[in-house]
């Protein structure tokens, strides 16, 4: 293989100034290096840091890890009556969602549990402490900075579904939060087509009260829109009420924060999905809630300090280390790419993803990345490469980048990681993927023995 000097990809980047790109390629069978620009720059890496996570997880959790759901009391059920408490114990579970809850609930009216004499107490010790997501505050309404939780469901997102009755525009909130008031003023719209039902239906919240507004075409029934209401424990306790009702059970008196006791007995469990399913989401979707929940797990399930955040971070460089990956430029804050100081190497993610398709793990981890040009953040760029392309995107205000595996019809595969950080990152990306078909290109000329 060609190894190249830093500065020989000059005239290949286009319009991307030479300062504000790092490239790293090598293929995955082999030894040298076929391509570097400043590999070693300690640059941002945006949501391509999630790669970093997903490694350290199949690597650290396995890839059967479950997250588990348990429901406990050590109150007496007598005559389908719950005289005392009930524990909900969370672990993070990034998947968890309405369904889960109705599962998780329907097993506990399995049990004979008809009614909750005493407070729902969330038993919130699996993390002791979430990891910060600095110099997001003006996005804190947005769903891509939802803190992750212990007791995390649907994403902390209810969604208003739009519909029509009787020739009238109707809307209701999913799941049904009984704390909340649904206020329609929606009036009949004569617009064509729906688009995004956004520009039609205006959606204000004070207090308790949530009022939808607008003119709502016939076109839009079907759709729905994302609200971001409640704390965690908010949602997460007045989720389990809604349902909880739904399914005939009465109670409980209350929501609060507990440590469940150790005298206390299994009345359900729920195990969630194998980890690779969690990682698919996230790389393909590149969904920062769940990754930075799986970071923490991380942390939960290697504890050394009681940290969870610190022992996360302590369960990547520990692999670093063993596999004798370089500890620098690596700076973690969450593990998903959420940050203003996370920072990487090309190199070093580089030498991440060797390790990955070398590993016992390959198949799950390469599995959950985008496949150019079909699903994903991918879906709509790199059509000329098609699915033989897998890359995880990342994208920052001032961050760009783009890291996984190209592999060729003969089965080499190459390993490719391209960073830029710059104030008109936003104007790159058209750079950034002529930057990556380019190497990939150079790459299959050499297979093929081409000059």
């Amino acid at each position: 293989m060609l190894a190249v000097a830093p500065l020989a990809l000059a005239a290949n980047l286009g319009t991307l100034r030479a300062d504000e790109v790092a490239l790293w390629a090598a293929p995955v069978e082999g030894r040298a290096v076929f391509d570097e620009h400043r590999a070693d720059a300690a640059m941002n890496p945006a949501s391509t840091m999630k790669l970093v996570t997903a490694w350290a997880a199949l690597n650290r959790l396995g890839p059967g890890y479950r997250w588990r759901s348990e429901l406990k009391s050590n109150a007496v059920l007598e005559n389908g009556v719950l005289r005392g408490d009930l524990y909900w114990i969370g672990r993070g579970d990034p998947r968890f969602d309405s369904a889960r809850l109705t599962e998780l609930l329907r097993q506990l009216r399995l049990r004979g549990v008809q009614r909750i004499d005493g407070q729902l107490l969330l038993d919130k010790r699996a993390f002791s402490r979430i990891s910060s997501a600095d110099g997001f505050d003006g996005d804190a309404e947005r769903v891509f900075s939802v803190p992750p939780d212990t007791h995390l469901s649907n994403l902390k997102v209810a969604w208003l579904r739009y519909f029509y009755e009787q020739g009238r525009p109707q809307v209701v909130l999913d799941p049904p939060l009984p704390a909340f008031r649904l206020d329609n003023r929606l009036q009949p719209g004569a617009a064509a087509s729906c688009g995004d039902v956004r520009e039609h239906a205006a959606v204000s919240i004070s207090g308790n009260s949530i009022r939808v507004s607008g003119k709502l075409p016939p076109a839009c029934d079907g759709t729905a829109s994302y609200v971001n209401v409640l704390d965690n424990d908010g949602y997460a306790g007045q989720s389990f009420a809604a349902i909880w009702q739904m399914l005939g059970g009465e109670g409980p008196r209350g929501i609060a924060q507990g440590s469940t006791p150790p005298d206390a007995r299994q009345l359900v469990r729920l195990d969630s999905e194998p980890l690779p399913q969690a990682l698919s989401d996230i790389n393909k979707y590149s969904n920062n809630t769940m990754a930075r929940s799986v970071w923490l797990t991380l942390g939960a399930e290697n504890p050394h300090s009681g940290d969870t955040v610190a022992d996360a971070q302590l369960a990547v460089r520990s692999l670093l280390l063993e596999r004798g990956i370089a500890a620098e430029p690596l700076q973690l804050e969450n593990g998903a790419g959420l940050s203003r100081r996370e920072r990487i190497s090309a190199r070093q993610l580089g030498a991440i993803l060797l390790d990955a398709a070398r590993g016992p793990y390959a198949a799950e981890f390469i599995a959950s990345l985008p496949l150019a040009s079909e699903d994903g953040t991918l879906r709509r760029r790199f059509a000329e490469l098609g699915p033989r392309l897998r890359l995880k995107t990342g994208t920052l205000g001032d961050a760009r980048a783009l890291a996984g595996y190209w592999q060729a019809p003969t089965g080499q595969r190459l390993a490719i990681v391209v960073l830029v950080n710059s104030a008109r990152a936003a104007q790159l990306q058209e750079a950034l993927d002529a930057l990556v078909s380019e190497v990939v290109g150079r790459y299959a000329a050499q297979l093929q023995g081409q000059p």
